[in-house]
């Protein structure tokens, strides 16, 4: 007999037909909440945009796997899991590549002020007013990776095209050829780009906050393709505001 899986958001509407070829398979998105009987499902597939809700667990009492189109885990309740002895699984490594690309995608686009750009072009304020200023070369410029892993490491190797000086902070120096900070502070003060591409959760949360923002250059940028967790964002934006730093782009 075919087990029961339960798919919790539209993103996943292409894999239906797949998973029904192993599995009796219903949608969260097309039914009545209040009429399912959660107790029904022997797995849950997630994307990494549904957040599982704490009350929803003890009603899934038949669950053996929560299965996860995504890397992080900061959507399930890993402590519900172990004691529940639930299985969770995750798509690690699947878009190292892809949010390195975005990473230095954000990182070009502020540096040639290409969002301001547009509106200037769109808006026909060229007509009247000519060319924008100049904007940042990136060549040569110092790039702080805060958290060297998977992405950290990808992205490295792509700003190496524009020869950066690259450098990172993290735990622990690791055996490459970047120079390594054991202290964010002074790192911060030393770059003209902050790339945040470390883990989220607690012990990074507000890791980038008043104190590391205020030591960096009134002409550096920072680039965030982590969690939202790691950057004090109220910080960020008053540090804007006052034009201590030059510009932030935000994944």
């Amino acid at each position: 007999m075919k087990k029961r899986i339960l798919l919790t958001d539209k993103l996943l509407e292409n894999f239906v037909s797949i998973y029904s070829k192993h599995f009796i398979v219903d949608t969260l998105w097309n039914s009545d909440v209040k009429k399912i009987n959660f107790s029904q499902y022997d797995g849950i597939v997630a994307s990494g945009l549904f957040k599982i809700p704490t009350l929803l667990y003890d009603k899934l009492c038949n669950i053996e796997i929560i299965s996860l189109f995504a890397v992080g885990f900061d959507n399930v309740d890993l402590k519900i899991c172990k004691k529940r002895n639930i299985k969770v699984a995750n798509t690690p490594g699947v878009l190292t590549r892809d949010v390195a690309d975005l990473a230095l995608t954000l990182l070009l686009s502020i540096s040639r002020n290409l969002f301001q750009g547009q509106k200037y072009v769109i808006s026909n304020l060229w007509i009247n007013n000519g060319p924008m200023e100049l904007t940042d070369s990136v060549y040569n410029k110092k790039v702080g990776i805060v958290g060297l892993g998977k992405i950290g490491k990808e992205f490295a190797k792509k700003a190496e095209v524009f020869s950066m000086d690259i450098n990172y902070f993290g735990p622990r120096k690791k055996n490459v050829k970047y120079k390594y900070f054991n202290n964010l502070k002074k790192m911060a003060k030393y770059i003209d780009y902050l790339v945040i591409t470390c883990a989220g959760g607690e012990k990074t949360k507000k890791l980038i906050n008043a104190e590391i923002l205020s030591v960096m250059k009134k002409n550096a940028y920072l680039i965030n393709v982590s969690r939202g967790t790691v950057v004090d964002e109220k910080a960020l934006l008053q540090y804007l505001k006052d034009k201590m730093i030059k510009g932030a782009a935000l994944d």
